[in-house]
């Protein structure tokens, strides 16, 4: 008669949910970064018809119809100056919903997928370490590949205040 160890499989990998969290991934430039999945409604690609705002900042593209719902699209590429704002198939709009209820659009260079992260182990991100300033930002991980990705604070980017300026 055979028997089975339960307990025979040491060697895979036990993940500890209970400080992870899904994260979408995405492509500012030559950087990656990540924004919680919960808080994302939506990936679109890049629209053909915005309706532009006047009197805005340039990093405000404007604004869509996204099945009813008035949507305004801002450019964090050129908020923060990640390189050219190239758009093409590859460019996208993440459809983020805030704590406060509001959906907007942020344009990225590339979506990538979901990735499960430990929020545990998030370093902090000095101004140095990032083009985009640590305010926004809630830290970052290395990958396995050694490649460094950056969770963005995106209720700091889309803050009200910060569509003033």
């Amino acid at each position: 008669m055979d028997t089975y160890n339960i307990n025979s499989h040491k060697d895979e990998e036990v993940i500890d949910y209970v400080n992870t969290s899904e994260f979408m991934t995405f492509e500012l430039g030559s950087m990656k970064y990540a924004i919680e999945l919960p808080k994302i409604r939506e990936i679109l690609t890049y629209p053909e018809i915005i309706t532009n705002l006047p009197n805005t900042t340039n990093w405000v593209k404007g604004l869509i119809n996204l099945r009813g719902e008035v949507v305004p699209i801002l450019d964090i590429r050129i908020k923060f100056n990640t390189g050219e704002a190239i758009y093409n198939e590859n460019t996208a709009v993440i459809a983020v919903i805030t704590e406060d209820d509001r959906m907007i659009g942020i344009v990225v260079d590339k979506v990538d997928d979901v990735q499960r992260l430990d929020t545990s182990i998030l370093a902090q991100v000095s101004d140095m370490g990032s083009a985009i300033p640590s305010k926004y930002l809630k830290g970052f991980v290395r990958l396995d590949n050694n490649q460094m990705l950056v969770v963005m604070d995106i209720e700091s980017v889309v803050h009200k205040d910060e569509l003033k300026d």
